[in-house]
């Protein structure tokens, strides 16, 4: 079995903290919170060994892991790191026309999550209106897929950053090799 000393103590006592509990507690208890965290850091880990850190039954830990999975409180995936694949991805953030409809916007933003290559889609307060995360070979392929992407009337404006690292994503630390 391995040491889960470095796991564990990120992962005890994670209500402890009064903000992280507020925003929880009413969607999840401590021990979920725990078995999300432990999954976070390894989705592959068996229930076996999933149950001995939180100090529940496998059976046990089993329920609670597939409630969260079919209330969609979890979801367990595979996350291609770009950085270390050495692909080139950028934040789009979009302007939406001030004259789109609620459904223009919300066939827009299908579109988008429909396209491969777009990782993530959130609509945003503020001076963007959505924000739209891309991965691909190269920075100007990047480039020339987000302006195909963005060939639609109701983009009025957008604006493409280029992420040169990432330090921390999905509540894990990228680390250099």
């Amino acid at each position: 079995m391995s040491d889960h000393s470095t796991e564990e103590s990120s992962v005890e006592g994670v209500l402890d903290d009064a903000h992280i509990g507020d925003l929880v507690s009413n969607h999840l208890d401590e021990i979920d919170y725990k078995i999300y965290r432990i999954l976070n850091e390894d989705g592959r880990i068996s229930d076996t060994d999933l149950g001995e850190r939180v100090d529940l039954s496998r059976t046990a830990v089993r329920r609670r892991r597939k409630k969260l999975q079919e209330e969609n409180m979890i979801k367990i995936i595979g996350v291609l790191v770009l950085q270390e694949a050495e692909l080139s991805y950028a934040d789009v953030r979009v302007t939406v026309s001030s004259d789109a409809t609620r459904d223009a916007i919300d066939e827009f933003i299908a579109f988008l999550i429909d396209q491969e290559l777009v990782y993530e889609v959130d609509e945003y307060l503020g001076q963007s209106d959505i924000l739209v995360r891309v991965w691909h070979g190269s920075l100007q392929d990047v480039k020339t897929y987000v302006i195909q992407l963005m060939q639609r009337d109701i983009v009025e404006d957008f604006e493409i950053t280029p992420v040169t690292k990432t330090h921390k994503a999905w509540h894990s630390e990228i680390e250099d090799d």
